[in-house]
């Protein structure tokens, strides 16, 4: 296969390397919470349209866009038990993708039809499905977030760029991008530049930061599209909370299309009983507060109609630094689009998981074995309280 596809790191639809690629692992596609028995909606995800259905048992389904019939979209239908009925004519389908109902047909006919399906567990909050090939792996577990705390699925965050600007995205960044969130927090700037290494693990690469008279931190990225972080600023909830608390954070970047992608975030902060409780009301208060989304104020601040300095200091820390993010990074443009980049020491993370990304899908198109990755638990534990 020619170097340039196993180089393409960008484009994920149906065939492309990188998208075959990600299909061999689950990924997260729903909020848990956000589907209810009986509900239905359609998603898009690697560029495919489907279709998610929770039945009226609880069990969720990701099955295909369309009705085999005369191509209805199916979420506009209605679940009745465990199936999925058509608007158009009332043709039904259960998690499998079996047609098990056709009014006025042929009973034998309905066992003809069959519409693509993929296999769904929920973890952590999130549905998962595995859209790839053959039978699925077992589901990935983090440990580190299984322990005792306030875990949330945070609010999907939607971007209008490509899922791999999110994943270059690395430490060495933090005292810049977050200079006005840690300023509202600390009410000092943060330091300047800071010492980065990067090297690859069992679980994907290790980026190890540090700077003089602090101590150091690490950022944990699981291979293929999952960063685990520790934070002391970007807390959701009041801004005591940012001051006073630390979060650990695992986020999976997807590919919705080419140019747009999502980001499924889970959040462990460690607090119990009353103060767990308290806090999550807090959270649940600030992730619905009234007024612009992040990405309205972000977009504005891109426009030049905004400055970063002048939003609402009333704004929780989490927001604010999804609006320092998206600046940056939905800023860098599409990837065809872009100037040429000069990579520089602090870069060590960004041309490390290139590299890594490159190998495993030169392998890929060879037909060799890809590096099975593992996930320990106790990541979290090496940054003590630290983190960027």
């Amino acid at each position: 296969m020619a170097e340039a596809d196993y180089m393409d790191l960008e484009h994920t639809g149906p065939g492309t390397l990188a998208g075959r690629y990600l299909r061999t692992f689950w990924q997260p596609v729903f909020r848990s919470k956000d589907l209810g028995p009986g509900r239905t909606s359609p998603i898009q995800i690697l560029n495919e349209k489907l279709t998610l259905f929770r039945g009226e048992g609880g069990e969720a389904h990701l099955i295909a866009f369309r009705c085999a019939h005369r191509g209805s979209q199916l979420s506009v239908g209605w679940v009745e038990g465990d199936a999925l009925h058509c608007r158009y004519h009332g043709w039904a389908y259960d998690g499998s993708g079996r047609c098990v109902e056709q009014p006025g047909e042929d009973e034998a006919f309905k066992d003809r039809v069959r519409i693509q399906s993929y296999p769904c567990e929920e973890y952590l909050g999130l549905i998962f499905a595995y859209l790839g090939e053959g039978s699925p792996p077992s589901l990935r577990r983090f440990e580190d977030f299984e322990r005792p705390g306030v875990l949330e699925a945070g609010v999907p965050e939607i971007w209008p760029c490509n899922y791999f600007n999110r994943i270059d995205n690395d430490p060495a960044h933090v005292p810049f991008t977050h200079r006005e969130s840690t300023l509202r927090t600390s009410g000092r700037l943060p330091g300047g530049a800071r010492n980065l290494t990067a090297e690859e693990t069992e679980f994907g690469v290790m980026s190890t930061v540090s700077s003089p008279g602090r101590p150091g931190f690490y950022v944990h990225f699981h291979m293929p599209n999952i960063n685990q972080t520790r934070s002391v600023v970007r807390v959701e909830g009041s801004i005591e909370d940012a001051r006073n608390l630390y979060v650990d954070r695992l986020f999976w970047r997807l590919p919705i299309d080419d140019d747009n992608c999502i980001s499924y975030v889970v959040d462990l902060v460690p607090l119990t009983g009353e103060a767990g409780e308290a806090y999550r009301e807090r959270r649940r208060q600030s992730e619905e507060a009234a007024g612009p989304s992040p990405n309205e104020l972000a977009a504005a601040i891109l426009r030049g109609d905004l400055r970063v300095e002048d939003v609402d200091p009333s704004i929780s820390m989490y927001k604010l630094f999804w609006i320092e993010d998206y600046m940056t990074q939905v800023g860098q443009g599409s990837m065809a689009g872009r100037p040429p980049e000069h990579l520089a020491r602090a870069d060590a993370t960004v041309s490390l998981k290139r590299r890594v990304w490159q190998r495993e899908l030169k392998a890929l198109s060879e037909g060799r074995p890809l590096k099975q990755w593992t996930d320990p638990p106790g990541l979290a534990a090496m940054n003590a309280t630290t983190a960027g």
